[in-house]
């Protein structure tokens, strides 16, 4: 593919990226280019003619939408609260300390402190106010890995969060890559029908000036004005559907439709030619960031089942404290507590064995769900390798199918110029060529999604993937 050369202006920063200031005549563009080498990606960057556009490229579009795109914001913060989930259930591990304080009005005299024994020398003091204070600290020594396993559960549930913000940087990243390429085929598509227009508008000049000199029939100029109006009808379509394609793209990279319509996009290409199934389905089951987060939910429901069975077990904890003790009138007196504590429900309604149950259903359906999303997987990928290799075929096809309708067109003008040609024909064959041209751009951009879609299942699709496996420019 040839290369328009054009200015760097496009700089880019890992946090925030953005349009270079535009200056109101001509712009400053860049290329970010793609590797030429599977070992890593490597940005080329030329000085050259200057244009009057910018150049968008797929990986500067890549990098604006996952910089500024609301999408990863929401699993971002999921992420943040399955860590703080991993903290909280690592805390109840810990021991606990903790002040106790209590002031107590009594109808009756109420001892003030507790009596250990009794000295007729030293009598108790009573007080109809009675005030406590004190610190108290406790450590479990065994729950019945009650604690162990809230601990996996959570951990397991950020490592599925964490796959899931993952799975949520490749789709944006292969929506993308897919608008991008949307805006690319639409503005082939108008600029084939424009080129139609332009050459039908020569036709259907050249029919009127045959009528005016009595050289041709009037059934001439109707047919070439039938068939300029359908083809701006086909162009006044195709710009709609470019707008479209221009918006779709600036929401996704967070800029204005109209800063968008005023930069080139560039034609991208799919280095390499088609995997293996089975390459790709173990690339897939291994690394694939939705089948991730399920395996992280079958860890979590797993970890809830043990510590639904933890519930059966008694409980030893370590327990102490020091306590003030005060009447109304003062004469403090003070004491510390210490033992261990075993504790066993005997009787709970049926909360225990209600949880069991539930964390063995969530178990199996969280198993279920992973085997499913395994099938699944497997045939989006059977699917996204058949489509490339039947859009690999067309773009073949169709570029053959291009270069015989051009001729036929370059032909079918010479012999109308001659007067020996059939003008039907020649109307036939501009429009056979606009859509060969516009089913060869088609194919083109769905070669690549389909190849884009192939490293999403796989887990492979990131920046550096499109930098390193598309190859883009303008065609001189």
């Amino acid at each position: 593919m040839r290369r328009c050369n054009v200015r760097v202006a496009w700089l880019l920063a890992a946090a925030a990226v953005g349009f270079g200031p535009a200056d109101g005549h001509a712009q400053s563009v860049a290329v970010a280019g793609h590797a030429q080498s599977r070992a890593g990606a490597r940005t080329q960057l030329a000085e050259s003619e200057q244009t009057d556009r910018d150049l968008l490229d797929p990986v500067t579009a890549v990098r604006l939408a996952l910089a500024r795109h609301p999408s990863l914001k929401a699993a971002g913060a999921a992420v943040d609260g399955a860590a703080t989930g991993v903290a909280e259930a690592r805390s109840a591990r810990l021991p606990s300390l903790a002040l106790e304080a209590s002031l107590t009005r009594f109808q009756e005299p109420m001892v003030v402190a507790p009596l250990h024994g009794f000295d007729p020398q030293r009598p108790p003091t009573f007080d109809r106010t009675l005030a406590q204070g004190g610190v108290a600290v406790g450590y479990t020594l065994w729950d019945g890995g009650v604690g162990g396993a809230r601990v996996e559960r959570a951990e397991a549930l950020m490592g599925a969060a964490t796959a899931e913000l993952e799975e949520a940087r490749r789709g944006l990243i292969a929506r993308a890559v897919g608008a991008y390429l949307r805006l690319r085929t639409a503005r082939e598509v108008v600029e084939a029908n424009e080129r139609r227009v332009e050459a039908v508008e020569r036709e259907r000049d050249r029919a009127a000036q045959f009528l005016e000199q009595g050289r041709g029939a009037r059934v001439m100029l109707l047919r070439a004005e039938a068939a300029l109006g359908a083809a701006r009808a086909d162009a006044h379509a195709a710009r709609a559907e470019m707008v479209v394609a221009e918006r779709e793209l600036a929401r996704l990279i967070g800029e204005a439709s109209d800063r968008v319509a005023a930069v080139e996009v560039a034609m991208v290409r799919a280095s390499g030619g088609t995997p293996s199934r089975a390459e790709v389905v173990d690339r897939a089951l291994a690394g694939n960031a939705g089948l991730m987060r399920l395996e992280r939910r079958v860890e979590a429901a797993a970890a809830s089942r043990s510590e639904a069975r933890g519930l059966w077990h008694p409980r030893l904890q370590v327990v102490g404290r020091y306590v003030e003790y005060a009447g109304g009138a003062g004469r403090e007196q003070g004491e510390w507590q210490g033992g261990v504590l075993a504790t066993y429900p005997l009787f709970t309604g049926g909360a225990r064995r209600a949880a069991g149950e539930r964390a063995g259903a969530e178990y199996r359906g969280a198993v279920a769900a992973r085997d499913v999303a395994r099938l699944e997987l497997e045939s989006a990928v059977d699917e996204a390798l058949a489509r490339l290799e039947a859009e690999l075929a067309r773009v073949e096809a169709l570029s053959a199918a291009v270069a015989r309708s051009e001729e036929v067109v370059r032909v079918e003008r010479l012999a109308l110029e001659a007067g020996a040609g059939v003008q039907s024909d020649y109307l036939a064959a501009e429009a056979e060529l606009l859509h060969a041209r516009a089913a060869l751009a088609a194919a083109r951009a769905s070669a690549v999604v389909a190849r884009v879609e192939l490293a999403r299942l796989a887990g492979e699709l990131t920046v550096e993937w499109v930098a390193a496996h598309l190859e883009w420019g303008l065609e001189t």
